[in-house]
């Protein structure tokens, strides 16, 4: 971003601006003083014995003036000035009598504590030197063409750049010096900004006044103006205000409906009795009436009735703010945790979700990237699984981004992307990255060693190059939080029955033993997603007789939960010892709560590590595990 300095830089390159004209600090901060200092040795005010400065704010993008009084010391006017708290950009005219001076433009960009330029300040910066929109032209100089359109539209393009959030402030002013540039380009972007302006969050009446302006002098339709003026005319009109009560009696209904269809029909009721454009603002904050929650009881409800035509009618205008978790109901948990839909049944549902969200992209309210990094990666799996694979790729790719290889998921679709077009050289990229975090999956690992193979042919040499790719910071860090986590506690003695032809387990049977104990449930995804790292560690250990594992399945729901585990387990090809822990005596007996839970005895039978939760890398998880085996080993 362009800070202060730079600016005069911009306006004078020989930096004339700055041996004449200076705020200190240069990061000059709202609501706080600043030391004016000008020196008029080279201007027309340079006899002059009496200056003051004339100050050209722009607050609220609107802009103010006020006048202040400057003393000499030596060669130089100066004064203190306390700067407006809401201005984004002060611009200053040195005078005398009727003389007057501004060189090239003495303005400069306030910043925010950290340094950065506040929203508004290019547009100010344009504005004071352009008198193509008059409301903006605060006639600090008589030339309104000091500088052309063309570069007004280039601080425009910057502005929105740097803050997006400008965009509803400037868009009108924007598309007025764009329509004396070139007529045809301001109408296609006065549709799109149309778009924008109705599909903000919060419109106030301004949003509406300009959408109204922009129809009449930009798009040339009076019907649409015309449309835009009735809304505004209705906007806590007193037939709004009337039924407010009646409104939130309604809302407040919403929530105490239990049956969802019947939930459904409500919600959709709502939204077509006090639709969300017309509706009294500062009332439904006050009382907290949320227009958000009940087009994400809509969508998602008629989701779950595979009401495709409901879906996509109220999914089309819905508030940027619902989108997030109408994808994690319509998608993330049915087709990622509970996998009752398959790709092609939940692309009917993600496309149109996906589709809604990029229609903010000009906009990019607040969280827009982070929506865009949670579920572009279960977006692109799917895309993956119907054959789409160069676009799946391409937004893979693009979440790197943020997770630069610390997300096991992301990399192995990545990697499974790159292996389906055969780009090999970016696969051993993506795979050696992963590698390096510890962020590998099973079949990561499996492709890693078929690239070596391919590369050298032979397997000769794959320990040592495996070797070679880990990190040792990050194995170090590893184990010193393990070892932080080592603790020494005593257990009671369990007897639990097992999958193995009902054999029943004791703790006391396995002493002399390190025994790994995973508690986990059929229902419990995060459970079931850490199982290819423990199953990494149980190949480990597989010819170890002195370390066992055991998998106990507990706080079970289902009644026939022993023949789910075993086809299960059958299905997944995991050869678990299994406990079964169905009434959560055994693991209420050991502390445990939340699941997936790890625990780690030592051969004494003593407790020496204690795990809630996984974090999603099966390498890292399977290292994890070996660790806490190894130290506990070693423990008296």
């Amino acid at each position: 971003m362009i800070i202060a300095s730079a600016i005069l830089v911009l306006a004078i390159p020989n930096g004339k601006a700055q041996q004449v004209f200076s705020l200190s600090p240069k990061t000059a901060v709202p609501g706080t003083t600043v030391k004016v200092a000008y020196n008029p040795a080279k201007t027309v005010l340079a006899k002059e014995k009496n200056v003051k400065a004339e100050i050209y704010q722009f607050r609220n993008y609107k802009w103010n003036k006020e006048e202040i009084k400057l003393v000499k010391k030596d060669s130089l006017w100066t004064a203190d000035y306390l700067l407006p708290t809401d201005a984004v950009f002060v611009a200053f005219k040195f005078k005398s009598g009727k003389r007057t001076d501004i060189g090239n433009g003495y303005g400069w960009m306030l910043s925010d504590q950290e340094g950065n330029n506040i929203p508004g300040g290019y547009a100010a910066w344009a504005f004071l030197r352009n008198g193509s929109v008059p409301s903006l032209f605060p006639r600090y100089t008589e030339n309104k063409k000091m500088i052309g359109d063309d570069v007004v539209l280039y601080w425009m393009q910057q502005e929105v750049k740097h803050h997006p959030s400008s965009r509803r402030h400037i868009v009108y002013p924007w598309l007025k010096v764009l329509q004396k540039v070139d007529p045809q380009k301001a109408k296609a972007q006065g549709l799109q900004d149309i778009f924008y302006l109705k599909n903000l969050q919060d419109p106030t009446e301004g949003d509406l006044a300009n959408m109204k302006k922009i129809y009449a002098e930009i798009l040339d339709n009076k019907v649409a103006a015309d449309s835009i003026s009735n809304v505004i005319d209705s906007i806590d009109s007193a037939a709004i205000k009337k039924v407010n009560p009646e409104k939130l009696a309604a809302f407040k209904a919403l929530g105490g409906e239990r049956d969802y269809k019947k939930s459904l029909v409500k919600n959709i009721e709502f939204l077509e009795r006090y639709p969300s454009g017309k509706a009294d603002r500062a009332f439904d904050k006050a009382n907290w009436i949320d227009y958000a929650r009940v087009y994400n009881a809509v969508v998602i409800l008629a989701s779950v009735e595979k009401d495709t035509a409901t879906f996509k009618k109220y999914l089309a205008n819905a508030p940027f703010s619902s989108l997030s978790t109408i994808f994690y109901k319509c998608v993330d948990v049915p087709y990622v945790s509970q996998k009752s839909l398959n790709a092609e049944q939940v692309y009917v549902y993600a496309r149109p979700i996906v589709d809604r969200f990029f229609q903010f992209n000009d906009a990019k309210p607040k969280g827009f990237m982070d929506m865009y990094f949670n579920t572009m990666p279960i977006y692109a799996d799917v895309l993956m699984h119907l054959g789409k694979n160069e676009t799946a790729l391409n937004l893979a790719t693009s979440c790197q981004q943020k997770y630069q290889y610390e997300k096991t998921t992301l990399n192995e679709l990545q990697a499974l992307l790159l292996e389906k077009l055969g780009k090999t050289e970016e696969l051993q990229k993506v795979l050696e990255n992963s590698m390096r975090k510890n962020q590998m999956s099973v079949v990561m690992l499996a492709m890693l060693k078929r690239n070596y193979v391919a590369r050298t042919q032979s397997e000769e040499g794959y320990e040592a190059y495996l070797a070679t790719l880990k990190d040792v910071k990050l194995d170090a860090e590893l184990e010193a939080k393990v070892r932080k986590s080592m603790i020494n506690k005593e257990v009671p003695d369990f007897n639990v029955k097992s999958n193995r032809d009902g054999k029943m387990v004791s703790l006391s049977d396995l002493k002399g033993k390190v025994v790994v104990l995973d508690f986990w449930a059929s229902w419990c995804a995060p459970c079931k997603a850490a199982f290819p790292g423990m199953n990494m560690a149980v190949e480990k250990y597989k010819n170890d007789k002195d370390v066992v594992f055991y998998f106990v399945d507990t706080q079970e729901k289902m009644k026939d939960y022993e023949a789910y585990v075993t086809n299960y387990l059958k299905e997944h090809k995991y050869d678990f010892n299994v406990l079964f822990d169905a009434d959560a005596k055994f693991s209420k007996s050991y502390g445990v709560g939340p699941i997936p839970h790890k625990m780690v005895l030592d051969k004494n039978g003593r407790l020496r590590f204690s795990e809630v939760g996984y974090m999603g890398s099966p390498s890292e998880l399977a290292d994890e595990i070996s660790m806490m085996i190894k130290l506990a080993r070693k423990a008296d």
